[in-house]
Parts: C-alpha cells; structure tokens; sequence
C-alpha cells in the first residue's frame, strides 16, 4: 500500500523532497458546479460582490420550499468545500448560512455568486510545507470588508 492520494474527497499530493504537502478539492469543485448547472458561467473575482450586504426577510416572507431546498443545497456544498481546502470562502458562505431557514431568491443569487467564485478558482489548494513544528495560517476571507478592524 502506497502513499494517500484521496482522503474522504480530498486530493493528496506529496513531495517527499520539499517535505511538502497539496490537499485541493478539485474534482469536487467540478461536481458541484456540474449540479448546479454551472459549469460554463462567466467568472467572478471574489466570493461575494464587493460593498454586499445580506439583509433578512421581511417579516411577512416564507420561503417556497423549492427555493429552501436548493439554497440549503448550495449553502451544504460550499460547506464541505470551505471546511476541507478553501478557507478564501469562509467568510462568505458563513455570512450567507445565517439564512438557511428563510432564504429570498437574493440569497439564493449570492450563494450561486459563491459557486461561480469556485469555477473560477477550480484548482486553488492548501499548500502545506515540512519542518515547522506548528502550522501557522493566515486569510483575510472577507475580502477587506470589515471597516470596522
């Protein structure tokens, strides 16, 4: 038995001579977008659009069930995508999880935003080097967007 190369949907690539690491979701990234129907869509540069402020619904608003379920479904891909490789998308897919229970079709717009971010950056991956006894990570994944810090 070899080397990992795939671990629960994750791809791994290691170089024992730089003592170095790749794990990427690439070919999950593909099947995500090939659910969604995404797969040729123009490309975007960010996760969310710059200055993009979610809002709830009005008070009087419930969801269609049609419109829950595919958000719930989008917002659960891009979950499994932020958790495992991509932290660049954190931000955004927590901020667009605070409305799993009654999403608008904004929302819905938004979180396919997120997808096409994702078909724009297929083959981003974690990239971890040897040597270091601790693993030090840095991401800025709201893009900037907090003018408060």
């Amino acid at each position: 038995m070899g080397p990992v190369k795939e671990y629960l949907g994750f791809q791994v690539t290691r170089n024992c001579v730089k003592r170095s690491m790749v794990l990427h979701q690439h070919p999950y990234v593909l099947k995500v977008l090939k659910h969604f129907q995404m797969e040729n869509v123009k490309h975007v540069r960010t996760p969310l659009p710059a200055g993009y402020q979610p809002s709830t619904a009005p008070k009087d608003y419930n969801a269609s069930p049609t419109i829950r379920q595919r958000y719930q479904s989008v917002i659960r891909s891009l979950l499994f995508v932020m958790l495992g490789t991509r932290p660049d998308i954190a931000f955004a897919v927590i901020k667009m999880s605070q409305f799993m229970a009654n999403p608008t079709e904004e929302h819905l717009q938004k979180a396919l935003h997120i997808v096409k971010y994702l078909g724009s950056t297929p083959n981003l991956a974690l990239h971890l080097s040897g040597g270091a006894s601790s693993l030090d990570c840095y991401s800025d994944s709201d893009w900037a967007g907090d003018s408060e810090t």
